[in-house]
C-alpha cells in the first residue's frame, strides 16, 4: 500500500513532467536571444562624410568582422542579448579606434558612431596638449556630453553646455578630464564643458572606466571604456554621456 500511495502521488508530477521539462530540472530555454548592432563610420569633425575600407569589428566576438562600403556603415546581426560589445574600428589612414562598451539590449543597437581620427589630426591634439601619446602602454579616452535628442548625425555643435565630468575608478588631475572649447579643440584651461560637450583623459592606464557627466537638473547615460594600449576609446554621440529626457 505504502508503494501505491507513492506512485500514485506522483502522479500528477510525471504528468507534469511530460509537459513541462523545467518542474523536474531538465530545462531547455531554446536557443539564446540574439539582436543587431549597427551604425556609422565617421571622420572626426567632418558628420557630413563616410569611412570607406574601414575593418570593423566586435572586441569580445573577434570572429564578428567586415569592412565598411562608401557609405561607411556596419551591421552586425546575430549578437547575443546581454552581451557587452566594444566596436573596434581599424583604418590605413586613421588611428585605431574603439568605442565605448555597451550592453545589448533586446530591441539591439543603433547609431553606434566612430569618430575616426586621421593619424595626422592625431599627432596635432597630442602637440597642442604638449603630450607624447604613450601607445605602447596606455590609451586616450575622449567622449562628449550631448543634448537631449543630439548626435553626430545632426549638424552643428550637440554639447551640453556647462557639464562636469567624473571617473571611476579615479585618476590624477594630471589625465583629466580635459574639456574641448567652442572651437573642437581641447582647453586644459576649461573647469567644464563648452557647447561642444567634448571632454578627454588622456595617458589613460589600462583597464576598464565608468565616466559620469554631472550638471543640475539633468540625468546623463554613463558611459564605460575598456581602455587598451594605443587605442584611441571615444565614445561618440549618440551613445557617449548623452543626457536623458
Amino acid at each position: 500500500m505504502i508503494r501505491v500511495r507513492s506512485l500514485s502521488h506522483s502522479l500528477p508530477l510525471l504528468l507534469l513532467c511530460s509537459f513541462f521539462a523545467a518542474a523536474c530540472g531538465d530545462s531547455d530555454d531554446g536557443p539564446a536571444a540574439t539582436a543587431s548592432v549597427s551604425g556609422d563610420a565617421i571622420p572626426f569633425n567632418r558628420q557630413e562624410r563616410r569611412i570607406e575600407g574601414a575593418t570593423v569589428s566586435i572586441l569580445e566576438i573577434p570572429e564578428k568582422r567586415m569592412v565598411t562600403g562608401a557609405d561607411g556603415r556596419f551591421v552586425f546581426d546575430g549578437v547575443p542579448v546581454g552581451s557587452e560589445v566594444s566596436l573596434v574600428m581599424e583604418h590605413p589612414d586613421y588611428h585605431l579606434i574603439q568605442t565605448g562598451t555597451h550592453v545589448v539590449p533586446p530591441e539591439g543597437l543603433e547609431r553606434i558612431t566612430f569618430q575616426g581620427v586621421t593619424h595626422d589630426v592625431y599627432a596635432a591634439l597630442a602637440a597642442l596638449l604638449g603630450i607624447v601619446p604613450d601607445d605602447e602602454n596606455l590609451c586616450q579616452m575622449p567622449t562628449t556630453v550631448t543634448r537631449v535628442g543630439k548626435s553626430l548625425y545632426d549638424p552643428g555643435a550637440h554639447g551640453e553646455e556647462g557639464a562636469t565630468v567624473t571617473i571611476e575608478p579615479p585618476l590624477p588631475p594630471a589625465h583629466g578630464p580635459i574639456y574641448f572649447n567652442e572651437r573642437v579643440l581641447p582647453d586644459p584651461t576649461r573647469t567644464e564643458t563648452s557647447d561642444d560637450g567634448g571632454v578627454l583623459y588622456i595617458q589613460v592606464p589600462p583597464g576598464e572606466y565608468v565616466m559620469t557627466a554631472h550638471k543640475p537638473g539633468v540625468e546623463f547615460r554613463q558611459v564605460k571604456f575598456k581602455c587598451r594600449p594605443g587605442v584611441l576609446v571615444n565614445a561618440s554621440p549618440p551613445w557617449g554621456l548623452q543626457a536623458l529626457e
